[in-house]
């Protein structure tokens, strides 16, 4: 059956909102507002955390010369660990580095016409590196060495053959700077200095190095002549 009212809109009851529509309206003002809620949090948290960043710069920026200056501090300190670790290494290793370093003047000395630019002492890090440089093919293990920056006045290589020589030959730095490098990077170089009377000179390096293991020294037989043994008197005295 149909139903038909005739009564005019005014005088009309309103009609309930259908339950299932009330529930879909309900829940969509009650989505609204929670994601409202929910970004307005978003918002306070961002708005904090920006806060906190700006705290955290500006505390970086305080801290900073403080942070350089550890690295300085941390920087010395592994500088003088090392050096304490080397001098260590000097003190305990069996060799007197005074006798090397006086050996190694007195050559200097000896050959007039050389001069050293540069003078490095090489430890247990540095010393393998640089022999292997100087040369590849070698088995040696060495524990320290000292590297020369050389030159010498005039054109002719005799001079530092002779000075080579001279430190190669020396019989205390035969048992302390036992190698020596083979091949010789060496270059003519112009001297313009007016105070030089060769216009020319060769610059070459030296490397010499110390064993791991020392060679040991050879003991000489005593020389003199030789006595008889004394014998025990035969016999009590008279």
């Amino acid at each position: 059956m149909i139903k038909i009212n005739l009564l005019p809109t005014e005088k009309r009851k309103a009609e309930r909102t259908p339950l299932p529509r009330f529930l879909l309206i309900a829940s969509t003002a009650a989505a609204f507002f929670i994601l409202l809620f929910y970004n307005l949090w978003i918002l306070k948290l961002i708005s904090d955390k920006k806060d906190e960043i700006a705290g955290q710069q500006a505390e970086l920026q305080r801290l900073q010369p403080f942070v350089q200056e550890h690295d300085k501090l941390l920087a010395r300190q592994t500088e003088l660990q090392n050096k304490v670790r080397e001098i260590e290494g000097l003190i305990t290793r069996d060799v007197e580095f005074w006798r090397t370093i006086n050996a190694l003047w007195e050559v200097i000395h000896q050959n007039q016409r050389v001069w050293i630019d540069d003078l490095r002492i090489l430890d247990a890090r540095t010393a393998p590196g640089d022999l292997r440089r100087s040369d590849p093919e070698t088995k040696e293990a060495v524990a320290y060495g000292v590297s020369m920056r050389c030159h010498v006045a005039g054109e002719e290589v005799t001079e530092m053959t002779k000075f080579r020589k001279a430190l190669k030959e020396n019989l205390i730095l035969q048992e302390t700077l036992t190698l020596i490098n083979f091949d010789v990077d060496w270059k003519i170089s112009e001297e313009k200095d007016k105070e030089f009377t060769e216009t020319h000179s060769i610059d070459f390096s030296i490397s010499m190095f110390g064993l791991a293991t020392p060679p040991k020294k050879k003991v000489q037989a005593p020389t003199g002549p030789k006595t008889a043994p004394i014998s025990a008197p035969q016999g009590g005295a008279k």
